[in-house]
């Protein structure tokens, strides 16, 4: 039997990280108090306005950002410690690299990096050329690439070594939407594979497509945070306004008690129960004014994370 504390792949705590301006006479707070944890194979997103403290988050769970509080862990292990970075692969947002080096041998240098051995760099490096729609690139030059090519490469070198935890911030970022489907795909195949996906992303629908969690931060703090099978859920219902009622409408809603509910001026119903229930009535002579969804994922981005925070 598998212990639950061990599905836990990243476990954040109360984080919180102030930045000083120059001459430390300003403070800006970044990370007020975020607490999350995500669970082995999930793929998870993380959501939230511009300044939310979202890379400051993530810089934290590798690492590369001391906490003034709080307590951030992976698998287990310290974040930044070489127990927890050798099992993780990380797409920054914006992918700088050695501009001289080939598309082969900028994969090649971080094959290195992964410690992987001279086999496997040679299976995984054109494997990875081929995933990411990057063949056509081979002996060109990094510097020459478009920023939607650069931003697969930076996704290729994330993919070398297989990693347990993808990390990736803002993935689609300069893609087509050929590019933003190769990513959603190639995370639900690493979500098949066993791993775990942490992604932050500006791109509602993708999270919509791909995840099975959002975490919505705003100002530095955890605003919301469900599955995407509740949010679906949710989102599954539909309003019918109803500028005027007949006795014989409003006798059709009494009459259908499973489902759909009225208030004075509008009908909710589920998807499935739409179309029949609008065509009753407007048989039954009822004026029908907007048909529209209740509540989407964008309906709870703007609702708990519009705005946007100095951090």
């Amino acid at each position: 039997m598998t212990d639950a504390a061990s599905d836990v792949i990243i476990e954040v705590s109360g984080l919180k990280k102030t930045y000083r301006g120059p001459w430390r006479r300003h403070e800006v707070t970044a990370v007020s108090d975020v607490s999350l944890q995500v669970r082995r194979g999930e793929v998870v997103a993380f959501v939230g306005p511009n300044g939310a403290g979202k890379t400051t988050t993530i810089f934290a769970m590798l690492g590369l950002v001391k906490p003034d509080a709080g307590h951030v862990s992976l698998f287990g292990h310290p974040a930044g410690s070489r127990e927890a970075r050798r099992r993780i692969g990380f797409q920054p947002e914006i992918f700088y690299t050695y501009g001289f080096k080939s598309i082969e041998r900028t994969l090649e240098f971080y094959a290195a990096l992964s410690e992987l051995s001279p086999e496997r760099t040679a299976d995984a490096v054109p494997k990875q050329i081929a995933r990411l729609g990057l063949s056509q690139a081979t002996g060109r030059k990094v510097r020459g690439f478009s920023k939607g090519m650069t931003q697969r490469l930076g996704l290729a070198q994330a993919l070398l070594h297989e990693p347990e935890l993808l990390i990736l911030d803002e993935p689609t970022t300069g893609l087509d939407p050929e590019g933003r489907k190769l990513v959603a795909d190639i995370i639900l195949e690493e979500k098949a594979r066993g791993a775990t996906v942490f992604l932050s992303s500006h791109i509602l629908s993708d999270v919509e497509r791909t995840c099975d969690h959002v975490v919505m931060l705003s100002q530095g703090r955890v605003v919301f945070a469900d599955s995407m099978t509740r949010v679906r859920a949710d989102a599954d219902d539909w309003e019918i306004e109803v500028l005027s009622w007949t006795p014989e409408a409003r006798a059709i809603v009494d009459e259908v008690t499973s489902g759909p509910h009225a208030t004075a001026s509008a009908v909710r119903c589920k998807t499935e129960n739409k179309d029949a229930l609008l065509l009753r009535l407007l048989t039954a002579g009822a004026s029908i004014g907007t048909v529209q969804r209740t509540q989407s994922l964008e309906d709870l981005y703007m609702r708990y994370a519009k705005g946007t925070s100095d951090g």
